[in-house]
């Protein structure tokens, strides 16, 4: 999707309207302008479900994110970009370099950092946010520094090239959310592979497996298909290990599925948004394939049915206690 074409502003308002599409889209950052009488810019979004491609073609321009700006802020978005046409140059946490075409750059955008490309450069991105990533930021930031080691550095490199300068056809394709999906994985493999060498690596892994778990739980509580072995080979854990997690929690897993689903049907019961849906639509969209079993769960929960949840007529009980509703298998 195309975000801004700077041939469609006055060239008064330009430099402040590419401004605003690079702090917005991409994280808050201020822009400055090797010429700024004659800004020329495009900027294009497209969405990959787990990730984000977010591409900047422009005149000459630095992005500056200061250190005000960083803690004024509570985005959180990593990114792996390419620069396109010319050499781009960098500096964070003292740290400065210059890269080109053939270059990957991983970004922890939460930080404060220098961007620069020349004139007619450009840069092309793929995001995922910080929590979908699922790993301790100071491994993320151990990794930039050392990115180019990974072994896998050239194979996710192009995943990323293909992905962005491809981005206008793939969106929107049965294809899309699958490629975001990969995104993810492969950025975590890389950020795993550029760390390794580092001291605390895996007790950092370990202590964050549970985070990681239960982020995956989250993004994919819609799927009907939702199961313990999908869950548990997607993080790289034996079923036992998944459980043993959730146990750990003072929870189950099935448990915390249903308690989720739950809390996300309430939500779209109360919306105004979906009001004419169906609450048997709403149910399936939450992994409820079973109307009854769901209207029953629902009461145990909340203290209401969920009709009586919609219409407001009977105030619920707030959200369900950890462990609040009976036993279940992940299929609901």
């Amino acid at each position: 999707m195309l975000i801004l074409d700077t041939d469609s502003v006055t060239p008064g308002e330009r430099a402040e309207a590419l401004q605003n599409a690079a702090s917005q889209n991409c994280s808050t950052s201020a822009a400055t302008f090797i010429d700024p009488d004659d800004v020329q810019g495009r900027v294009h979004m497209y969405d990959f479900g787990l990730s984000t491609v977010l591409n900047i073609e422009a005149s000459g321009t630095t992005l500056r994110r200061t250190p005000r700006m960083s803690r004024a802020m509570n985005e959180c978005s990593i990114a792996l970009a390419l620069p396109v046409r010319a050499t781009n140059t960098m500096s964070w946490q003292r740290e400065y370099r210059a890269f080109g075409p053939r270059d990957l750059i991983l970004v922890d955008l939460s930080s404060p950092y220098v961007y620069t490309w020349p004139d007619h450069g450009a840069s092309y991105a793929l995001h995922v946010d910080f929590e979908t990533l699922g790993l301790p930021m100071e491994m993320i930031r151990t990794a930039a520094a050392r990115l180019h080691t990974s072994p896998i550095y050239d194979l996710v490199r192009e995943h990323v090239a293909r992905i962005t300068t491809n981005a206008r056809a793939l969106e929107g394709t049965a294809a899309a959310g699958h490629l975001g999906a990969a995104t993810v994985e492969l950025m975590h493999a890389l950020v795993i592979s550029a760390a390794q060498d580092e001291g605390g690596t895996d007790e950092a892994l370990h202590a964050t497996t549970a985070t990681r778990v239960q982020s995956y739980v989250r993004l994919h509580l819609r799927d009907p298909e939702l199961s313990p072995a999908r869950i548990a080979a997607a993080n790289g854990l034996s079923v036992r290990a998944l459980f043993q997690i959730y146990a750990s929690l003072g929870t189950s897993l099935e448990q915390s599925i249903i308690d989720q689903r739950l809390l996300g049907a309430r939500s779209d019961l109360r919306s105004a948004a979906r009001r004419h849906h169906a609450v048997a639509t709403i149910a399936m969209s939450w992994g409820f394939t079973n109307p009854s079993h769901f209207s029953r769960r629902f009461r145990e929960a909340f203290g209401c049915t969920p009709r009586d949840c919609r219409r407001g007529t009977v105030a619920d009980s707030g959200p369900p206690a950890p462990g609040s509703t009976a036993h279940s298998s992940g299929r609901s």
